[in-house]
């Protein structure tokens, strides 16, 4: 009786699909058919990205859906490379996760390839200010973002062209600075104790402005008189050839 059960086909064999994963096999085969790589599908190797316009990319970064899923961080703030193994150092990262012919050659892609939604475009500041230094209008590291070479090459020449459109704004504002957290006897003014108009902005056009008596002399500390070896005129007629 036990031989005649063994040789029996296990209900997984059978119905051909996982019983704990019946519903993302289910997604899975149903993309399969379409040929499509949706957000919902884990597997999408061999899998083509869908197409959407702009505004749809828009209107989905404005969504409650693109809200719940990256919890109002950027869209590469928890993504890790899923590799094989415990590495000690970050692999390099990949040259794309896309081939010529639109189909994917990775399950686990970069953090744009991977949302069928995103693409990185000059009339869309948004997506790319997630890929900006804090404070400053150039792009962080490839390492850091997790992207693939092919994106992070988009990601550069969108950047451009969004300044060069007007687009995405890169002028950086004046930074004040507070001595006092840094040196524990400073004992001059803050900015909180600055009036708004002491303190320097760039909005002058002038550097006079800013900076009244430019040829002010400020003291130097040891400064050595004894010797003029930065005079090089001194000296000029002892070691130049001299033509005949």
């Amino acid at each position: 009786m036990r031989r005649s059960l063994a040789l029996l086909p296990s209900l997984r064999q059978v119905a051909g699909v996982s019983l704990r994963f019946c519903s993302t096999d289910a997604a899975q085969e149903a993309a399969e058919v379409k040929g499509l790589a949706y957000n919902h599908v884990e597997r999408k190797k061999g899998l083509f990205k869908p197409e959407h316009t702009l505004e749809e990319q828009i209107n989905y970064m404005k969504s409650q859906i693109f809200e719940n899923t990256y919890k109002g961080l950027s869209v590469h703030k928890w993504y890790r490379r899923n590799v094989k193994g415990q590495l000690a150092l970050q692999p390099p990262p990949r040259m794309f996760c896309i081939d010529k012919e639109g189909k994917f050659n990775v399950n686990h892609a970069c953090p744009v390839c991977r949302d069928e939604y995103l693409f990185f475009d000059y009339r869309n500041p948004a997506l790319i200010e997630q890929f900006l230094v804090p404070g400053t209008d150039q792009p962080m590291d490839i390492l850091k973002t997790g992207l693939c070479r092919e994106q992070y090459t988009l990601l550069q020449a969108q950047l451009l062209r969004a300044k060069e459109h007007g687009t995405l704004p890169f002028a950086i504002e004046f930074r004040h600075f507070d001595y006092s957290l840094y040196y524990k006897n400073w004992k001059g003014k803050s900015d909180a104790e600055f009036d708004e108009e002491e303190i320097p902005t760039r909005a002058a056009s002038d550097i006079y402005e800013l900076y009244p008596e430019p040829e002010v002399a400020f003291p130097t500390h040891n400064r050595d008189y004894g010797n003029n070896w930065d005079e090089w005129w001194t000296r000029h007629g002892q070691f130049a050839r001299k033509a005949k």
